[in-house]
């Protein structure tokens, strides 16, 4: 909140071809408006506070379906805000430029949080979005929750990513709670 929407994104590798995706609330409060249900990538607006769970389903020619859930918490930050810092986090290459905080899932308890980076040639936090394929930010963030992480991905870790070719230095990371 303020924000009422998010984008829930979903994928999947499979070589033959793919019959449908249907997006569906499992959990959550009663309102919402799922604009694109069947697209891998659809907006959920008219969301209000608390915890929603979404599944998408795909099904293949031959009927064969693999399922995954979502979740989208939906509230405000604490009036008083807790945070943990971690300092001098090296780069991630070869693929992208981007910092991992590993096993975040673990470090934080569930609820609202934001993330903030600080290079080591500004003293300034600069908030961090979440990540969207839309973006156009010089920064944003994503924890992995597929068990397998995709092949290149760690569970359970925070990565904030950087659109920039400046990573001689050492960020820092701010998660406020």
């Amino acid at each position: 909140m303020p924000t009422n929407f998010c984008w829930l994104s979903g994928g999947y590798s499979h070589s033959g071809t793919i019959d449908n995706f249907v997006w569906k609330k499992i959990s959550g409060p009663s309102t919402y408006i799922l604009e694109s249900p069947n697209s891998l990538r659809t907006k959920v607006s008219n969301l209000e506070k608390g915890i929603y769970e979404f599944e998408l389903t795909i099904t293949n020619k031959k009927g064969l379906t693999g399922k995954d859930t979502a979740r989208v918490i939906v509230g405000e930050m604490s009036l008083n805000p807790k945070e943990i810092i971690f300092k001098d986090i090296e780069w991630i290459f070869p693929w992208y430029s981007a910092i991992e905080i590993k096993d975040f899932n673990l470090l934080m308890p569930q609820g609202i949080f934001k993330v903030y980076i600080q290079r080591d040639n500004n003293p300034q936090w600069e908030e961090v979005t979440p990540y969207s394929e839309n973006s156009a930010n010089k920064y944003d963030y994503f924890v992995e929750t597929r068990s397998d992480g995709a092949g290149i991905y760690t569970y359970g870790s925070l990565y904030i990513f950087y659109y920039g070719t400046d990573t001689n230095d050492t960020p820092s990371a701010k998660i406020v709670y």
